[in-house]
């Protein structure tokens, strides 16, 4: 590639950022990232794959997977979701998190307004868990205001949150793992 291909894909990503990161409230050199990787859990005594959200050179337990669904294995799981998350992240679509049915599951997803239709789809459910439950634990984890980790091993009503995600990594606390 020649310099001025090079300094036109430079000039395009940084608009495109500046696009992404605008509606999230989130500075353009600020990065956030979603990964996938195993995490040690006090209650098992065993390492669990744990999605994680790396803010400020600091990663945030989300997400412990625990449970297999639909013949995948949590680590499975865990790799394809945290590249959801990581995807409704970069689409600005990570604004409004919501819980629904999607061919005949729960599932959680996000929306770009109150009310919106699903734009990614993050996670589906077991059909024995509450949507609304684990909703509310999402929540209150990407907010601060969880303790720990979701963990995901738990006729629903729909609701909408709208998460300040610069605000919540900012309060979250920081995983020692």
């Amino acid at each position: 590639m020649n310099n001025n291909t090079l300094t036109l894909m430079a000039i395009s990503g940084a608009m495109l950022t500046s696009v992404l990161f605008a509606p999230m409230g989130i500075a353009q050199t600020d990065k956030v990232e979603f990964i996938c990787k195993a995490s040690y859990d006090q209650q098992t005594n065993q390492p669990l794959p744990t999605t994680f959200v790396w803010y400020e050179g600091q990663k945030r337990a989300l997400i412990r997977w625990e449970k297999q669904l639909g013949g995948k294995t949590p680590l499975e799981r865990c790799t394809a979701i945290t590249q959801r998350f990581q995807e409704a992240y970069n689409n600005g679509s990570l604004s409004f998190l919501t819980n629904g049915i999607m061919n005949n599951q729960p599932v959680i997803c996000t929306a770009k307004e109150y009310g919106g239709n699903c734009i990614t789809l993050l996670m589906t459910l077991r059909p024995q868990d509450n949507s609304l439950d684990i909703l509310n634990s999402l929540a209150d984890a990407l907010s601060g205001r969880g303790v720990g980790p979701v963990r995901h091993s738990s006729g629903t009503p729909q609701r909408y949150y709208e998460i300040n995600l610069q605000e919540a990594l900012n309060k979250a606390p920081v995983s020692q793992d």
